[in-house]
């Protein structure tokens, strides 16, 4: 369904356009001015309000000691569904829902999002097929089954998933939801950035862990556009760098996606819409091993009593393990997610006897 504004700021439901790596792709939006996405977010947040309350920005005392400034972490993790992705979820659904109500929605995803779509879905009265990989996290599928998503198996590779996800589709009608590159998804992604300001007074660095790009294109939409001074850095695990990659590069790069704890960092190229947001307005995306967010997670879980998952651990490992900042700003750190599979929370806390 075209925008009642024009037909290039896609709102709703996305194109029947076929999807590279994740889901039916959305209208490409021609770079449109910052008041567009102000407007965007804005609208987001009326929208999602009645539905979500702000998470919690607290005080890191053992990082704070450790790297010499005030370190903040924003806590996504305390979201109903354990992650960010109930922001954009919410957004995408009620920008179009009585459309979602009468047809259904499909989406796809590792895990975070296929929770935050079921949970949104049932909460709006929607119905929600979820298309997952057979090989992602049993944890993450079963909580989807548990917030009310149907979920959908398919073989193990993107192209599958998007396969799947088409075929599901054109049988049904159901209408298609993206999980990162909608206009709906990152302006979903930017409340986090509005709250942010409403909760912290100056400028401050600002990690966010990335994957396809859609929670740190639409949160340094809305943080840069209060505060230009702030400074934004993405995080990515290692084994997944299609972000750094792309930013070398100058374009979309496509990385073979790679086994990593940080399961909800694999997307092999970053959005269409999301990747000039972040070229614009993201210093840099720096890389952190396996090691580095297995020690953020027990740190986290030890020193902060926080249950995190890799891809929440991420940015912490980066302000954790970076050099020196050139700067005295204030860190916040994104704890995107605690959906960590609780055997491999056990494995990690008894490594540190």
């Amino acid at each position: 369904m075209p925008s009642e504004e024009t037909t290039s700021s896609y709102r709703g439901p996305l194109s029947a356009n076929q999807g590279s790596s994740s889901t039916t792709k959305p209208n490409q939006v021609p770079n449109p001015n910052p008041s567009f996405w102000i407007e965007e977010i804005t609208r987001a947040r009326d929208r999602i309000t009645p539905h979500l309350a702000p998470t919690p920005l607290v005080k890191s005392e053992f990082l704070s000691r450790k790297l010499g400034r005030n370190v903040l972490l924003k806590l996504e993790s305390q979201q109903p569904v354990g992650a960010f992705k109930v922001r954009p979820a919410l957004n995408s659904i009620l920008a179009t829902l009585e459309p979602c109500r009468a047809s259904g929605i499909v989406t796809n995803s590792s895990g975070n999002f296929a929770q935050a779509a079921a949970f949104a879905a049932s909460r709006l009265g929607v119905d929600a097929a979820i298309v997952m990989m057979r090989g992602a996290s049993p944890f993450k599928r079963e909580r989807t089954r548990q917030f009310g998503g149907n979920v959908v198996l398919c073989d193990d590779t993107f192209a599958a998933r998007a396969e799947t996800t088409e075929r599901i589709r054109k049988e049904t009608g159901r209408l298609p939801v993206h999980p990162f590159d909608s206009v709906e998804s990152i302006a979903g992604n930017g409340t986090l950035g509005l709250e942010l300001l409403d909760q912290i007074e100056g400028d401050f660095r600002l990690y966010v862990p990335v994957s396809g790009g859609g929670l740190i294109a639409g949160t340094s939409l809305a943080v840069k556009a209060g505060r230009p001074g702030c400074r934004i850095f993405g995080v990515q695990a290692q084994a997944n760098p299609a972000a750094k990659r792309s930013l070398e590069q100058g374009r979309p790069v496509r990385t073979i996606p790679s086994p990593s704890l940080a399961d909800a960092l694999t997307v092999p190229q970053p959005g269409s819409n999301t990747f000039p947001i972040i070229q614009q307005l993201v210093e840099d995306v720096l890389l952190v091993s396996e090691p580095e967010m297995v020690n953020a997670i027990r740190s986290l879980a030890l020193e902060q009593k926080l249950v995190v998952e890799a891809g929440g651990a991420a940015p912490v490992a980066a302000a954790a393990s970076s050099h020196e900042p050139d700067d005295a700003l204030p860190i916040v750190c994104v704890v995107s997610g605690g959906n960590i599979d609780p055997a491999l929370l056990r494995s990690i806390l008894r490594e540190s006897k």
